[in-house]
């Protein structure tokens, strides 16, 4: 008779203490980490400290570089913020947001974000800033989101992959109206006119572009708005690069390079209490050990 062939994955050998090796079909389990820094209430008091502490009335808070992965809890805990920087983190998704009705000033630049939604119920927002993040020319397409923010009048994309499409600037001018300024560039009155003769043509190019790149059309241009949301609602809650220097920058190359830089620096730490322990004695009072002579 023929033998057939097994796959490779039946025939994975699984060891257990005791037993013998046995064959198993079952994939092994992957353990996904948690976020790396949520946003909680002590982190807030701790940046609230301008403010004598109280999170409830604060109107500035400034959570930059805190490898923070998810936007949460600040619709509950501080409902009257005005200024809020979040650069330079790992934020993925615009999310959460939609509480904050007074919010003017939003920064996100230096994420890990793809799409802009999510900020429709943000009735303040004047200015927003998402430089350096990871927007391709198909997340162009959910600029048209922001155009509920009738007051937006400074928005910065600058450093994603979408600019550097021609038809980029003229596009974003044209979609939405009630911009002022684009990248720290005035929109001038001729320009704008010129944008929203172009703009037909340019969505339609835009599209054969993005068909042409094998680009799901309908994923790209769909976005979620946070007017769907009840806006008594509680926020919601919501494979890791490996290698060598020449691995892609994209979102989750930078999170994994953030979660080698905090491990890297836990070890570094518990080496230094360990060092600092054996010379100095216990941080929990013992008494250090008597050296060895002879």
């Amino acid at each position: 008779p023929v033998a057939r062939a097994r796959s490779p994955l039946a025939l994975r050998t699984v060891n257990r203490p005791g037993r013998l090796a046995t064959t198993s079909s079952r994939p092994p389990r992957r353990h996904t980490p948690p976020a790396m820094a949520p946003i909680t209430l002590d982190l807030l008091r701790k940046r609230a400290e301008h403010n004598e502490g109280m999170v409830s009335t604060l109107e500035e808070v400034t959570l930059h570089q805190q490898d923070i992965e998810k936007i949460e809890n600040l619709g509950t805990l501080c409902k009257h913020l005005k200024i809020l920087y979040l650069q330079n983190n790992l934020i993925g998704k615009l999310e959460n947001l939609h509480k904050l009705k007074e919010l003017e000033y939003l920064n996100l630049a230096v994420n890990n974000l793809q799409k802009i939604e999510n900020l429709q119920r943000c009735e303040s927002l004047t200015r927003l800033d998402m430089t350096v993040n990871f927007i391709p020319k198909g997340g162009l397409l959910t600029v048209e989101s922001l155009a509920a923010n009738r007051h937006l009048k400074d928005l910065y994309l600058m450093g994603n992959p979408c600019t550097d499409w021609e038809g980029y600037r003229p596009f974003v001018v044209a979609t939405l109206e009630q911009l002022h300024k684009l990248d720290g560039e005035a929109i001038t009155p001729s320009e704008r006119i010129k944008a929203k003769q172009a703009y037909p043509k340019l969505k339609e190019r835009l599209l054969q572009i993005l068909d042409e790149e094998g680009v799901d059309v309908y994923a790209a241009s769909s976005y979620d708005d946070a007017r769907d949301y009840d806006a008594d609602a509680p926020d919601g809650d919501g494979g890791e690069g490996g290698g060598d220097d020449r691995r892609p920058w994209c979102p989750a190359t930078r999170i994994a390079d953030a979660r080698e830089s905090q491990r890297q620096a836990a070890e570094q730490e518990a080496k230094r209490k360990k060092e600092q322990d054996k010379f100095f004695g216990a941080s929990d009072g013992r008494p250090k050990a008597k050296r060895r002579e002879g």
